[in-house]
């Protein structure tokens, strides 16, 4: 079995901090977003091939990434563009993939993504439908509900519905970035592609992947893997910060701090030093210097300087 990690956005509702660091190598509670999930694929035997899909602008980080992990087992493909609109898409990043290698079941997941579900769990669940699967995660209200692509399932788990950001949700259950094809449905990709090319714009068909489901759901049999705890798509400043709060138990300090106030919900990575500041709930990445500062609700880059400012609401970095 293989498994493709989508990791080739861009992230700009979190610039600056991601204009030169890709969204799943951002710190989340100590680790970065990517080991979550890495670091339990790498532990199930069935798999035999990890792939990472990126563009050009995030090669290096990655590269570097990954010389720290089991190299044997991952291979880097990048796409290549220079910016979001000439990406190929989520759809299409697959598709590179899987169509220059041997056929095989395939875990497709959001590299940027946070999830409280047993990765095992949800193969073994796919393995025994031997259909497409897609993990599925309980919302909080009906309003929320209009913000995802939403499906409706039967007792069996079997799809019966999918609606993208409905107006009226027939249910809570989001579907989130997480996918497994088996290999008798790759078929899927080279249908879907046949039948939208001409009536719509390559960029909707191969970069909207709650589309690519609706049109699955309503042709084949597609099952929903439905989980609660925590999903957590980490797309904004405020969502980074909820999300560091939910799942670190506490602050996180691994810097040098030295006559400051810290509140609650902070991380403070290597290399920083704070002296003289007063910080809550925020995240300052590696190599800062906070001097005589401020700071609330707010992310600071790597390598920033942030000297007598009070900055609240804010995504600073020094470029």
């Amino acid at each position: 079995m293989r498994v493709l990690v989508l990791a080739g956005g861009h992230a700009t509702r979190l610039w600056p901090v991601t204009k030169n660091r890709a969204k799943p190598l951002l710190p989340l509670a100590g680790k970065k977003i990517i080991d979550y999930i890495l670091e339990e694929i790498e532990q199930i035997p069935e798999v035999d091939r990890i792939f990472i899909t990126t563009n050009e602008k995030f090669e290096d980080n990655f590269q570097k990434y990954l010389s720290k992990r089991d190299e044997d087992i991952y291979k880097l493909v990048i796409e290549k563009q220079e910016s979001e609109e000439e990406k190929y898409g989520a759809i299409g990043g697959m598709i590179n993939v899987i169509e220059k290698q041997d056929p095989s079941d395939y875990l497709i997941i959001g590299g940027d993504n946070y999830y409280s579900f047993s990765i095992e769990d949800f193969i073994d669940f796919s393995f025994e439908k031997s259909a497409i699967t897609n993990a599925c995660f309980r919302v909080k209200s009906i309003e929320e509900a209009k913000n995802y692509g939403i499906v409706d399932f039967n007792e069996d788990k079997k799809i019966l519905d999918f609606q993208e950001k409905p107006d009226t949700p027939k249910s809570k259950m989001a579907s989130t970035a997480c996918y497994f094809f088996p290999e008798k449905m790759l078929k899927v990709f080279d249908e879907y592609t046949a039948y939208w090319e001409g009536k719509i714009s390559k960029s909707k068909y191969l970069d909207e992947p709650g589309r690519f489901i609706e049109w699955i759901v309503k042709r084949y049999d597609t099952f929903a893997f439905p989980f609660e705890g925590r999903w957590v798509d980490i797309g904004t400043r405020e969502g980074y910060l909820r999300a560091e709060k939910e799942i670190s138990e506490g602050n996180t300090i691994r810097g040098i701090v030295n006559n400051s106030e810290i509140g609650e919900n902070v991380t403070v990575l290597e290399g920083t030093k704070v002296r003289n500041s007063e910080i809550e709930n925020s995240i300052v990445f590696e190599n800062c210097v906070i001097d005589k500062a401020i700071l609330k609700n707010s992310i600071i880059g790597d390598n920033t300087n942030v000297s007598e400012k009070d900055i609240r609401e804010g995504l600073i970095k020094d470029l």
